[in-house]
Order: structure tokens, then C-alpha cells, then sequence
């Protein structure tokens, strides 16, 4: 089966790993010269694509033609021949469009000291030994998002101007303020957003604002505690919006997929285009991170799998986890008026932002159509990329949020709910409150995947908690019920990869190992245990036994990196083959 990826960004290089897995013949068309896509681009991003990309590139099953792109097409007997510009034709009896998103150009805001954050990810490279001199810095968020000319949530700004200020404090101590509308953290970037606020990063929630730049840097002025204020900044980074690629209209032309009105494919089936043989991953689908560009390239290949096969064994199914998203729509609708709160300060609760976020909005809009007066206060609201529009449409339709900015907080007194400003009280009554912490219990003493992996692990393997478990669904990461067939694909792609894949296991001497823990310590994988064995001493008179810590390997949840064979101060680990 010949397979074409259009696009040789990180998700179509992740589908073209599945379907080479699976010996098929794979071609990948890139318009640029070289594989890469944004990851290219970002300084932090880049060695990781390129190991990613190195596990296939050199597949004989594999083709990358670079600098060209698809300019007609025609089906023949249920397959395709793609004419590409300057490059003849090739044929394929399958087609997974993975054309990536393109960054948004505020030509009308840029200067020489207010960048974009594309422009701040190149200055802060580490290869620039030498930075410019910058004492104070302002980070501005959904800059070409979230607007009028373009709804949705871009789902990767906030995140990426979190990791840009670790970068920066790494390197410089500048004093830093966020100017943001909502912080739309994913998992664990609520504790990093913790340890930044403990480190003395400043957070202004404020939508309105105007910058006035001048040689020695930017005056950015703010609409903040009812008043407006000024600030003085060296830099201003403007966190970009990422947008629908234009060749997407293109290829809907010449291959007759439908687009959505915001630019991107229209799902009919998860991952699938309305043109039978035509797939869909990564930033075609929509806004996405990295870690969902990977999981929907997963996705597609094994979608595409499924339907050339009638679905998967049962080997395969066996190690997929799904856990039913909870009902939570059970509050009664006898009453006239509903506050929900949507807010808590344990960050290890925070992930659940997204999933209660749109939940209250669902909930909020039926109360309203109901004719009830309902607000929503928010500390913060995460509805990414499509959940925008969720949130737009309760707003028209009459659900009152109220945003809470920074240092101000909610109190409730007997039906009342008071929010304390540095000035002003705001207060309002209601006949039934539901807030974060009513939920708290459906998320105590379980196992989500997206709490006991880092961040590392769930980019490159975003469903896999061992070799045995796939997770999708709740138990993965609760959010909007659009990614629960995504993930379930993503999932089956990351089970055929581990199953496909010949890996040697590190062998273990544990009657010489000195129970260290340096290999514990090492793996990235918490593929290493020590347990305590009973060793006899060699005494004179009665028997004596001591306890000591011996290194113990679980397979299940080895990847065979050798990372312990190469830290163990006693070579006592080995491979049966030598590493090459």
C-alpha cells in the first residue's frame, strides 16, 4: 500500500512512523526544503524533532520529497495521482493531509522592541552567547486570537510563553509581567505557573491594551482595577496566534474535502475527511500542541489502518484503557437564579480546568434557554481552540461571565456572592451556587495519565502509561468529548509501534550491584525499582542476615535506552548486543 503524508511537520513525520511500522510504502511531500514544520523554528524544539524524525528517515520504505507541493489530482480505480509542481506524479492509494498552522504577522504592532514570540524564541537561543540588556520584560498573550477577524483559541500561546520565561530565567533575571485574558495551561504547566508566580512573575489579567514604543523601549498602557495604568518595558513579546495553513484551501480544491468556515478540514469520522482514502492529522484539524499534533498523527495512520483492515485484534485492543466521562449535569432546574464558580488554587486540581470549564458552560446555556438568570465566575477559563466558540455562544445567549482579575477573590454569604476588589464590592444574589470544589471528589484517588508522566514523556508518548496500558479518554485527560475517538486512535498507533518495535533489554547483575540507585535515578522512563533483598554475612557463630538495596528492571516500562548501562559506577548493567 503506498501511503502520501502531505506535510513533513512533527504530526505527519508521527503518522509516517506508524504506517512504516506496519511496512507499508510511505511518501511525504514538504513544501518547504526541509522536514520540520514549526519545531524547526523553535530553538527548544528543534533536537527533539530531529531525533524524532531520525528514527525513520533513512526507512527504505520511505519518501521525502521537499520543495514542491500538489497542484492537480485525479482518482483512478479507488487510488490517486498527485501531480506535484516541478516534480511529475506519484501515485497513492491513501492520502493523510498533515499540513501544519501558520503563525500570525501583527505587521501592525511589531517594532524593533516589541517582537513576536517566534522572534524572542530566536534572540534567546542558547547558541547567542551574548543577549541584549533587558531589565524589565512583558509577555502579551492571544495576540491574533480570540478576536473578531479570528475566534478560535490558538491552544498552545499560553503554554509556550510559560516555557519562553523558564528559557529567560534561565539564562537572565529580568523582572517579568504576563498580560493575559485567561491562562490556558494544559496538566502539569499549573505548577510550573505556581512556581513562576512564587519566583515573582508579575500576572495582569487585561484585555484592553495599547503599546507606544520608542528607541529606549515600550510604554504599554492597561485597563486593570478600574482604572487605567501605565508601565515601562525594554522588550515586548507578543505571544502568537497560530492560524489555518492557506494551502488548505487549496488542497480542498483540488481533492474536494470540505473546509470548515475557520479554514480547517471538517471532520465526518475522527480523523477523516468527507473524501473516502483521505485523512487528517495535526494542525489541519485544528489549533493543537505538539502533544496532540503527535497523538492525531498516530491517530490518522491507524484510523487509515483500520479502515483498509475492518478494525484491530484483539491484542491490540487489550492494552487500550477508557474510562466514561462522569455525568455531572444533575443540577435541578426549579430554581430562578445559578452561580457557578469556576476557580481553586491547588494546582494539582487545576488540570481539570478544561474538562469543568466546558462543563459549566453546557450547563449554563441550558439553564439559560430555560429562561434562568445564570453567571459564571471565573478565576479561569480554559476552553481551547473550538471551545471558544462554546464560550461566544453562551455569552450570546445570555450566560454573565465575570472574570476575576488578579487580587480579587469570591466570598458567599447566605445566597450572596461578594467579589472583593482592591476598590469596588461587587455582589449579586442567587438561589443555587456550584462550584470547582463540589467536583473535587471525582478526581481524588484516581490514576490520570496526564498527573504521573512528565512533560517529556507525554509529548512523545501522549497515550502510553507502560508497555501494557494505553490510556484515552478521561482517564487520559478529561476534555471535550471531540478527542475521545482522536485519542482512542492515537492510542492503537502508539500499541502497533511498541508492538512492532525489536527492542534489547538491559540485563542486570544484581548479586555485584551495590544498590547505588544512580540507574533509579537516571531513568526517564521510572523503569528502575530497588528492592531490598536478604543477603547471609559471612560471621563466625550464629547466623547473621543484613538488607540491601538491589536495582531491579521492569520491561513493561523499559524503552532500552541504555541510559542506566551508561551511569552505573559498577558495569554491572549490559546489553546482549553492543550499542551502535
Amino acid at each position: 500500500m503506498n501511503i502520501l503524508i502531505i506535510g513533513g511537520g512533527i504530526s505527519g513525520i508521527s503518522a509516517a512512523k506508524v504506517l512504516l511500522k506496519t511496512h507499508h510504502k510511505v511518501t511525504i511531500v514538504e513544501k518547504s526544503e526541509a522536514p520540520g514544520g514549526l519545531m524547526e523554528k523553535i530553538a527548544n524544539c528543534r533536537i527533539g524533532f530531529k531525533t524524532f524524525y531520525d528514527e525513520i528517515r533513512d526507512d527504505p520504505n520511505l519518501t521525502v520529497i521537499k520543495g514542491t507541493c500538489v497542484i492537480d489530482a485525479e482518482r483512478v480505480n479507488g487510488s490517486f495521482k498527485i501531480h506535484l509542481e516541478g516534480q511529475g506524479h506519484i501515485d497513492a492509494d491513501r492520502i493523510i493531509i498533515s499540513s501544519g498552522l501558520v503563525p500570525y504577522d501583527p505587521k501592525h504592532l511589531k517594532g524593533k522592541r516589541i517582537i513576536t514570540s517566534l522572534e524572542y524564541d530566536a534572540m534567546i537561543d542558547q547558541k547567542n552567547v551574548e543577549l541584549p540588556e533587558i531589565n524589565k520584560i512583558a509577555f502579551v498573550l492571544c495576540v491574533g486570537s480570540r478576536g473578531n477577524e479570528y475566534p478560535l483559541c490558538s491552544s498552545v500561546c499560553c503554554s509556550y510563553s510559560l516555557r519562553e520565561i523558564k528559557w529567560t530565567l534561565q539564562r537572565i533575571k529580568p523582572e517579568i509581567t504576563v498580560f493575559y485574558n485567561d491562562l490556558r495551561f494544559f496538566g502539569q504547566e499549573f505548577y510550573m505557573e505556581k512556581v513562576f508566580r512564587d519566583a515573582g512573575v508579575n500576572f495582569i489579567r487585561a484585555n484592553s491594551r495599547y503599546f507606544d514604543e520608542d528607541e529606549n523601549g515600550v510604554t504599554i498602557r492597561y485597563y486593570n482595577d478600574n482604572r487605567i495604568i501605565e508601565d515601562r518595558f525594554d522588550y515586548v513579546v507578543l505571544s502568537i496566534g497560530l492560524h489555518p495553513n492557506p494551502e488548505l484551501k487549496s488542497l480542498s480544491e483540488v481533492f474536494g474535502f470540505t473546509l470548515n468556515e475557520y479554514g480547517f478540514i471538517k471532520e465526518v469520522e475522527p480523523l477523516k475527511t468527507d473524501i473516502e482514502g483521505i485523512y487528517v492529522s495535526g494542525g489541519a484539524l485544528e489549533p493543537m500542541n505538539i502533544k496532540d499534533a503527535i497523538l492525531t498523527g498516530f491517530g490518522a495512520s491507524s484510523k487509515c489502518l483500520s479502515d483498509l483492515n475492518g478494525g484491530f485484534d484483539d491484542t491490540i485492543e487489550n492494552k487500550i484503557s477508557y474510562e466514561d466521562t462522569p455525568d455531572i449535569d444533575n443540577i435541578p432546574v426549579d430554581l430562578n437564579s445559578y452561580l457557578f464558580y469556576l476557580g481553586i488554587d491547588d494546582p494539582s486540581f487545576k488540570m481539570f480546568y478544561e474538562f469543568l470549564s466546558e462543563s459549566f458552560i453546557n450547563i449554563a446555556q441550558k439553564l439559560c434557554e430555560l429562561g434562568k438568570n445564570v453567571c459564571i465566575v471565573t478565576q479561569n477559563l480554559v476552553m481551547p481552540s473550538y471551545g471558544e466558540l462554546l464560550y461566544e455562544n453562551a455569552r450570546r445567549k445570555g450566560v454573565i461571565f465575570v472574570h476575576l482579575e488578579e487580587g480579587q477573590s469570591l466570598k458567599v454569604e447566605n445566597s450572596t456572592a461578594y467579589i472583593h476588589g482592591q476598590k469596588d464590592v461587587l455582589s449579586f444574589s442567587f438561589d443555587k451556587m456550584v462550584s470547582f470544589n463540589d467536583y473535587i471528589e471525582l478526581f481524588k484517588n484516581k490514576e490520570f495519565l496526564f498527573q504521573y508522566r512528565t512533560e517529556p514523556q507525554i509529548r512523545w508518548n501522549p497515550t502510553k502509561w507502560d508497555r501494557k496500558h494505553f490510556f484515552y479518554g478521561f482517564c487520559r485527560y478529561p476534555r471535550s468529548e471531540r478527542w475521545k475517538m482522536r485519542e482512542y486512535f492515537g492510542a492503537v498507533g502508539e500499541v502497533i509501534l511498541d508492538m512492532e518495535e525489536e527492542r534489547v533489554y538491559p540485563t542486570l547483575s544484581e548479586e555485584r550491584c551495590s544498590g547505588c540507585g544512580s540507574c533509579k535515578d537516571a531513568c526517564p522512563q521510572s523503569a528502575i525499582e530497588m528492592i531490598v533483598h536478604e543477603k547471609p554475612l559471612s560471621v563466625f557463630g550464629p547466623n547473621f542476615e543484613t538488607r540491601e538495596p538491589i536495582a531491579h528492571i521492569k520491561e513493561d516500562v523499559c524503552v532500552g535506552c541504555g541510559l542506566c548501562a551508561s551511569v552505573c559506577p559498577s558495569d554491572v548493567i549490559s546489553y546482549e548486543v553492543p550499542f551502535k
